[in-house]
Formats: C-alpha cells, sequence, structure tokens
C-alpha cells in the first residue's frame, strides 16, 4: 500500500501538463485560422476592383461590336488596315462611352477582309476582320483591364 502512494504523489501534476499542452495547441490553431481568414478576406476585396473593371472592359467590348455591326465605323479603303476609331480619357468630344455609368477607352482597328467562309458566295461576299481594344480602371496600373477581341464581319464583298 505504501507503494501505491508514492506512485500517486509522483503522478500528480500529469493532467495540468497535458491540459495546458492542449489549450496552447488549439489556441496556435485558433490564432492560425483567424489569420488565413483575415488574408482571405483581404484578397477578395482587393479583387474586387479588378473585376468590376474587367466588366466594364468586357461590357465596352460587347458594345462596340454591337456599334461596329450597325455600321458606325465605316471604312473607307477596304484594302488596307488602318485604325478606324479610339477614344482615350478626353480624346473625343461628347459623352464618354459607358457601360453600366463607368467610363472606358476603345480602340477599334481594321485588319482587311478575307475570302468568304464555307458556305457563303464567294462572289457576293467576303469576311471583315476587326480588332477590338477596351480599357477601364482609369490610369491606376494596378486596377486597369484591358480585353482584346477579334472580330469578324460578314458582309457584301468589297468593291
Amino acid at each position: 500500500m505504501y507503494s501505491a502512494m508514492i506512485r500517486l504523489k509522483s503522478e500528480e501534476g500529469n493532467l495540468t501538463i497535458i491540459a495546458f499542452v492542449l489549450l496552447v495547441v488549439l489556441t496556435l490553431i485558433g490564432i492560425f485560422a483567424t489569420k488565413t481568414a483575415q488574408i482571405d478576406l483581404q484578397t477578395a476585396y482587393n479583387e474586387v476592383p479588378y473585376k468590376q473593371n474587367f466588366y466594364i472592359a468586357e461590357g465596352g467590348v460587347n458594345r462596340e461590336a454591337a456599334e461596329l455591326g450597325r455600321g458606325m465605323y465605316p471604312v473607307p479603303n477596304v484594302n488596307s488596315p488602318q485604325l478606324l476609331a479610339t477614344h482615350t480619357s478626353g480624346s473625343l468630344p461628347g459623352p464618354a462611352h459607358t457601360v453600366l455609368g463607368s467610363p472606358y477607352e476603345f480602340s477599334i482597328r481594321y485588319l482587311g477582309f478575307f475570302p468568304a467562309p464555307a458556305g457563303y458566295s464567294a462572289l457576293h461576299f467576303s469576311r471583315y476582320d476587326y480588332n477590338v481594344d477596351a480599357r477601364a480602371g482609369g490610369t491606376s496600373s494596378s486596377g486597369q483591364v484591358r480585353v482584346a477581341s477579334r472580330l469578324y464581319k460578314i458582309g457584301p464583298k468589297a468593291e
């Protein structure tokens, strides 16, 4: 019986030490989880302006493509590539081109005409290629987004 009492006295603080170590480990896990969540939130917060500018620039490309389809940017000479229109901050008179109230810059370049694709009469139709480039985000390079697109317009053969 005396040996059992000695054994109990020598193991008296072990449970406290184990509980303390477990508490420290759980505290460290909580700190790291909080830091990770803060970094994720900051990343998402920083990504918002980029995504907004991307969608504005993409909307600008779509708007200029629609204008191109309506004939708003006529091609003076179909035989030579040329810049048809460009709009940068303050370069054109009149209101800025906007998507949902946000302005964007753009340029439209005519690349040339090419033979008609399969299924179209090569005698009556040609394919006209354009590059449409839209930029949103102003002058700050961190939030500026550029969307470039190649457009094809099938129409009457150029004379």
